[in-house]
């Protein structure tokens, strides 16, 4: 994934469609390792305020998805389908210290935020629980159904919501004063609560 922008819908990192207002991931440098391991440094804009995190994939029996900035970490633990089955998120400012692993249709959630314990099962159905976007959505473009369905969890809220991905086609995106190709994706929540949001993935089509 070179370039995302999202409003206003569920998700995962401080940038997994949490946020209300629209901003861009932008790739900085990218560089892969015999062992395995994909990483990628990326600077991510949210009006004038600006992070730079490090995203590190590692492919060892399922896949173990880690994004690193000054503060915070984010972990996901995927199968051989990536879907996730373990997250969690340290935060050193706020003391956060979290982790959700799925069990069958439950998410189970426990640890610490702002010094609060943190203690709940959140219900779900046998669709996956995708909660590293920019990885897990590779496998569905790869694959010839229009549209799935998934689970997805908002860290700021612990609360999972289902989305519908659905593929829009190719596109031109500027990126570093180049047009390249890419495969846009469309995020929105399912039933009654669709309307309330969407937000949208390019992925290089040379990716």
């Amino acid at each position: 994934m070179k370039i995302r922008n999202i409003h206003g819908l569920p998700g995962g990192r401080t940038g997994w469609l949490i946020l209300v207002n629209l901003f861009a991931i932008l790739l900085a440098t990218s560089w892969a390792e015999a062992d395995m391991t994909e990483k990628h440094r990326y600077q991510q804009q949210s009006g004038d305020k600006k992070e730079h995190f490090t995203w590190i994939l590692e492919n060892r029996e399922g896949y173990l998805l880690r994004t690193v900035s000054l503060v915070e970490e984010h972990q996901t633990l995927m199968d051989t389908a990536m879907a996730t089955r373990l997250w969690s998120l340290t935060n050193v400012e706020t003391g956060t210290r979290i982790q959700a692993r799925r069990e069958g249709n439950r998410i189970l959630l426990q640890g610490q935020r702002h010094g609060k314990t943190i203690e709940r099962t959140l219900d779900i159905d046998q669709a996956p629980w995708f909660q590293a976007l920019s990885f897990a959505l590779r496998a569905f473009l790869a694959q010839p159904q229009p549209s799935t369905e998934f689970w997805t969890m908002r860290p700021d809220k612990l609360t999972a919501h289902k989305v519908r991905a659905t593929k829009r086609g190719k596109e031109l995106f500027a990126l570093g004063g180049q047009q390249v190709v890419s495969e846009k994706v469309e995020i929105s929540l399912t039933g009654p609560a669709a309307w309330l949001g969407r937000g949208y993935y390019w992925f290089r089509a040379s990716d």
